[in-house]
């Protein structure tokens, strides 16, 4: 093979490990958007449920259960609520988000505050225990630092739902029809979503 040929197929099989490197890269860029998009869409569609149920939990006698969940498509709305109560508490809330209330996407009521609390309190439990010398000191402590973790699992609850859980940049979400099941006396209102 002569010097000049030599070269020329360096030159193409650098040009071709490029392309697949390239090709790579983008499969790879693909997968991290589709992670991101699906969680992002889940804490924007979080935040939305969160307004929408403090909305509706703040023109409800005070004895009404309500619950949400929220995944990437939507979110469901769970209580005894009319489908045009939910409709104007989701639009509301959605209206005052992109308006800049980011406020309304922290919930005290919210289920990431009942898993940090429950974080919170086992590890100080067990690092009570273990620094109290396994005793009654050691039980002592435990119930000290369970108590201490209850009382901060609030603060830091809503610090997790604020960068890690909920996302108040709605930007141009928009809310579809909204679909209202019912199983014996539980109603479920099912609020899909559009990015």
């Amino acid at each position: 093979m002569s010097s000049r040929s030599h070269k020329q197929a360096l030159v193409f099989s650098a040009a071709e490990f490029l392309q697949e490197l390239n090709l790579e890269l983008k499969l790879q860029a693909s997968a991290y958007t589709l992670v991101m998009n699906f969680w992002e869409k889940t804490k924007r569609n979080h935040a939305i449920e969160h307004g929408a149920i403090s909305l509706l939990l703040s023109r409800m006698p005070h004895n009404q259960p309500m619950a949400g969940y929220s995944i990437p498509a939507g979110f469901f709305i769970i209580g005894n609520v009319s489908t045009e109560q939910v409709q104007g508490t989701t639009t509301e809330a959605l209206s005052r988000m992109q308006a800049g209330e980011a406020d309304l996407a922290i919930s005290p009521f919210c289920g990431t505050n009942i898993v940090v609390g429950a974080v919170l309190a086992t590890a100080g439990t067990l690092i009570g225990y273990q620094l109290g010398g396994r005793g009654m000191n050691g039980v002592s402590r435990a119930f000290s630092n369970a108590a201490l973790a209850f009382v901060a699992s609030r603060p830091v609850g809503r610090t997790v739902q604020q960068w890690y859980t909920t996302s108040a940049d709605v930007g141009m979400m928009t809310i579809s029809d909204i679909t209202r099941y019912q199983m014996g006396k539980v109603i479920i209102h099912w609020v899909p979503t559009a990015f």
